[in-house]
């Protein structure tokens, strides 16, 4: 076959496949689009050197983007494939050899990844800008402009050598099964339904049992700690069982409603039967779909939370505007003196020191210890670690607007992990007894943390000696915190740093300026993964619908010729493509409730302490995942009732 006659079947294959083909190009371009978005990113001057975070996370997108590009195009090219059986088959049958099949296969393909790849390259551009100034504003840079944007030539290359791997992956796919076919097998292929899964009873078991051990996972572990480790267990678990219950456990309960008396009813007989064939057929799409609608949901909530809480995040690190610590040896004896001189520096150097306010000063430990029970020894090699933030009840007072009191054996105390704290604590040998409290004593910790207000500076360098660390007793640091009113801020920081001292001075704005980055990263790298995940969610349910469509265009012609009404057809077909459409949408925000739970201890390191603090977050990013997944079951449902009428 010379390339002529293959170009004319390829011309032709390409027109009447149009509707499978275009979301292949559009979804597939998506992809490509935000790869090469990502490596623009990554490759730009600008964002290397103002936002070095930033390029972990596009590191990091870059290769997730890569590997689901790679599983949605397979998955594409296996329903594509599917059908077009019979059409290859009838090629076969036409007296065409299999290499002449595939040079047809390699030009659609060339055809379809040239449109995708400039997609890919002119979209990634224009949209690359437009994400460019976003993730500018994100990170509340105003400086960066377009110019700062230019066309990036390593991006191009790498968006080149992506597109022409997935080529060859999907050439390589669609020709192995014909070349391991034969015209009467791809016929064969074309025309058969998927069987029963074997041993239904044993997946459905171990099923239910991987999701019930995911789910108690992510209902049951507190602690930062716990959280961190074993979320991909958990969603491992919730993953498995998801898929094995779709597969099984829909079956098995279909079945059993077709041995009711009440199954041998028109509507109920034709509703059963049809979605029993469906769910042979559209289980894993099912399970699938579940799996990205919980990971769209969960991701975005998530990322939106950490970014909507910066503020809650710099007044908990920073309480007021500016802070002063003294790293220097402080002991029983100089601790009082040490506190007097940083409080002069300060204060000498404001212009007036009426301009400083609302002044906090204290003193705070952190020890790196183990915890057993409720007794904080010296961390020992291979122990679980934990953290004691220790700080004094003046100081807490303070910055606290309290006027607590405490004996000499007892001390407030909070905690990272919700759980019930012990009636007291022992540390080495003295027992305090415990206050709880519900200040938020802790910084931004991913162990497990306790906060404790003891009752002076003497108490603390009792609990430094009794707790060693690696360098002998842990240190005390004095600090001190206020707010600056009538002079320059920008002119009294400069001063302040310029100054010979020994202090570290720190303020809420350059902290700010650090968190907007590092959790902007974490927002953008959510929305990209969101809407890849949201584009293989639209791609799987748009060929499912497809598949279904073609699947009952043959049955609704039959069902005409029995007798069946045209009313009760479209009413058990409406009724069936209307369960399967939404079971995942409502399987997938279980998930997420229960997820959210786990997600919530994840995100303690973040400041958020409060459920609230993302469980608004992530009603909002429900309710819009809603209102999106009933905009596309209202689209691909026009291109189903297209298809059977």
């Amino acid at each position: 076959m010379n390339f002529a006659i293959a170009k004319k079947f390829a011309k032709k294959n390409l027109k009447a496949n149009r509707s499978l083909l275009i979301p292949f190009v559009i979804s597939s371009g998506i992809m490509l689009m935000l790869f090469n978005i990502m490596a623009s990113l990554l490759d730009n001057h600008y964002v290397r050197t103002r936002h070095e975070t930033l390029s972990v996370f596009m590191m990091l997108g870059l290769i997730v983007i890569a590997i689901l590009a790679v599983i949605f195009v397979l998955y594409s090219t296996n329903f594509l494939m599917k059908r077009r059986n019979k059409e290859f088959a009838l090629y076969g049958i036409l007296g065409l050899e299999k290499k002449h099949i595939r040079k047809i296969i390699s030009l659609e393909y060339l055809v379809l990844f040239t449109l995708i790849g400039l997609m890919a390259v002119i979209g990634g551009y224009v949209f690359g800008q437009l994400t460019f100034l976003g993730v500018n504003k994100l990170m509340k840079d105003v400086t960066g402009g377009l110019m700062d944007f230019p066309f990036s030539l390593t991006a191009f290359l790498m968006t080149i050598v992506a597109l022409v791997v997935l080529y060859i992956i999907t050439v390589a796919r669609s020709t192995v099964g014909i070349y391991l076919s034969t015209p009467a097998t791809l016929l064969q292929k074309g025309h058969s339904g998927e069987g029963e899964p074997k041993s239904r009873y044993v997946l459905m078991i171990v099923g239910f049992a991987s999701l019930a051990a995911g789910y108690i996972m992510a209902l049951t572990i507190k602690g930062v700690l716990s959280a961190v480790s074993y979320f991909f267990i958990a969603v491992g678990f919730v993953m498995l069982g998801t898929y094995l219950l779709y597969i099984s456990f829909s079956i098995i309960v279909l079945k059993a409603l077709k041995k009711r008396k009440s199954y041998y009813q028109p509507v109920h007989f034709l509703n059963i039967s049809g979605l029993l064939y469906r769910m042979k057929s559209n289980a894993v799409a099912l399970a699938s779909i579940t799996i990205l609608s919980t990971a769209v949901i969960v991701t975005v909530s998530a990322t939106a939370a950490i970014y909507g809480n910066i503020q809650t995040m710099a007044t908990n690190a920073y309480p007021r505007t500016y802070q002063v610590k003294f790293y220097g040896k402080v002991n029983a004896e100089n601790y009082k003196i040490a506190q007097e001189k940083m409080t002069k520096f300060v204060y000498n150097t404001a212009k007036d020191p009426k301009h400083i306010k609302n002044v906090y000063t204290a003193f705070n430990m952190s020890i790196y210890c183990q915890e057993k029970g409720n007794k904080f020894t010296s961390y020992q090699e291979g122990a679980r670690p934990c953290y004691l933030e220790v700080t004094e009840l003046n100081g807490y007072n303070q910055l606290y607007h309290q006027n607590a009191t405490l004996k000499d054996n007892e001390v407030l105390m909070n905690s990272n992990i919700k759980k019930k704290l012990p009636d007291t604590i022992i540390i080495k040998d003295k027992t305090y007894k415990v206050k709880p409290v519900s200040d938020n004593l802790l910084g931004e910790y991913g162990v497990d943390a306790y906060g404790l207000v003891v009752k002076d500076v003497d108490t603390m360098f009792t609990i430094s000696n009794d707790v060693k660390i690696r360098q002998g007793s842990a240190r005390i640091v004095p600090e001190m915190n206020w707010d600056l009113e009538g002079e320059s801020n920008e002119a009294f920081y400069a001063k302040l740093k310029k100054s010979n001292h020994n202090y570290s001075v720190y303020t809420r704005q350059e902290y700010l300026k650090s968190i907007y980055e590092l959790n902007g990263g974490f927002l953008f790298l959510g929305i990209i993964i969101g809407i890849v995940f949201l584009t293989g969610t639209i791609l799987i349910t748009y060929y499912k619908q497809m598949s279904e469509g073609y699947e009952d265009r043959d049955k609704y012609q039959v069902m005409k010729k029995v007798g069946l009404s045209d009313r009760l057809i479209k009413k058990t077909s409406s009724s069936q493509v209307v369960w399967m459409f939404f079971a995942p949408l409502i399987v997938a925000s279980i998930h997420c409730l229960v997820a959210s739970k786990i997600i919530f201890e994840l995100l303690h390191m973040f400041a958020i302490t409060k459920y609230m603090q993302y469980g608004i977050y992530f009603i909002a990013v429900t309710l819009v995942f809603v209102i999106l997944y009933f905009i596309i079951f209202k689209l691909t449902s026009r291109a189903y009732y297209r298809i059977v009428q």
